[in-house]
């Protein structure tokens, strides 16, 4: 049966009434694709909720399972996040989410308040540009970490997508989850600079005349998550988002764009990899990881080339986010 939007919120409000009972609950919103009616991909979604709680709470992030196809991923926060509104502005993610959230629960409202002090002059272009150097900010935090004789592929693409973001910022709003690579493409362009979704690509390994084995690799990734995922509490590698990653990777396959599985692909197979080191238990499924970044040249002995390249590409980001702060009087 397909999942339409309407029972995604439906199930969400569920979720909310149930933990308003007892759990302290001061207000809730849905974010994401939902919000935009793209949450479903390849037959599963998720469900961006965010409970902001009167209490610290003890989780910032859990994941509930609803069927197979879809789970709830809950983002918990403090009542003191949205304190002081009109800072949340700048915030590169907070500040967006409440400009443009489905809310579900205030009766305090609290969280009306915030938005509607976070929204003002929310487009100013100063606004605008604070958020794009806090993604560049975020991304030279992530290359400085990169340590080659290490995992560093996950690392290596967030960096580069924090970067794209920046650019993203500036013509909207950010991007992410499945569709990431994609609507980075739509959201460069709208802010004129689709170079960094194609500059992002390359790195990536993505454009290239060689053909890449991209349904093997997803085979792979598939086994290795199901010997991790039930050795690890990391929200992002649990069985309940086993179909969640599947489901996308099989419609971006049949697409006519089937390299935007890439990052979601690397991010969490580099991670289910790591997980199953610590048991011991990779040696089954490294030969495709290795096989895969080699043909991606994102092995070791490229990771020298690929930092420069990663550095001289936040570098060209930056030049355009001052160039574009100039010319938008930020």
């Amino acid at each position: 049966m397909r999942v339409t939007r309407q029972q995604l919120i439906e199930a969400a409000r569920r979720e909310v009434e149930r933990r308003a009972e007892t759990n302290g609950l001061v207000a809730a919103y849905l974010i994401g694709s939902l919000v935009h009616d793209q949450a479903v991909l390849g037959g599963a979604a998720d469900i961006d909720l965010v409970l902001i709680h009167e209490r610290p709470p003890e989780l910032s992030r859990e994941i509930v399972g609803l069927s197979d196809e879809v789970h709830l991923d809950i983002a918990h926060h403090h009542r003191e996040q949205y304190a002081q509104p009109r800072q949340l502005r700048l915030d590169p993610w907070l500040g967006p989410a409440i400009y443009d959230p489905l809310p579900l629960h205030d009766p305090q409202h609290l969280f009306e308040w915030a938005q509607a002090s976070a929204r003002g002059q929310f487009l100013r272009p100063d606004h605008r540009a604070a958020r794009a150097k806090a993604f560049l900010d975020r991304a030279r935090h992530l290359q400085a970490s990169i340590d080659v004789q290490r995992a560093w592929v996950s690392t290596f693409a967030r960096a580069a997508v924090s970067g794209a973001n920046a650019i993203a910022t500036l013509g909207g709003q950010p991007v992410s989850g499945r569709r990431r690579l994609l609507l980075l493409e739509a959201a460069t362009g709208e802010a004129g600079f689709p170079e960094a979704s194609s500059a992002l690509l390359r790195m990536l390994g993505a454009e290239g005349h060689r053909p890449l084995d991209l349904a093997g690799w997803v085979s792979a990734w598939a086994r290795a998550y199901d010997a991790c995922s039930s050795l690890t509490a990391e929200p992002d590698l649990l069985p309940e988002r086993r179909a969640y990653y599947l489901g996308g990777f099989h419609a971006q396959l049949e697409s006519d764009t089937p390299q935007a599985v890439l990052f979601t692909l690397l991010d969490t197979w580099e991670r289910t990899l790591a997980t199953l080191d610590a048991f011991g238990l990779s040696g089954d499924h490294r030969p495709a990881w290795e096989q895969a970044v080699a043909q991606l040249e994102l092995t070791a002995d490229r990771a020298a080339d690929r930092i420069d390249e990663l550095e001289a590409y936040l570098d060209r980001l930056e030049a355009f986010v001052e160039e574009w702060s100039v010319r938008s009087g930020a």
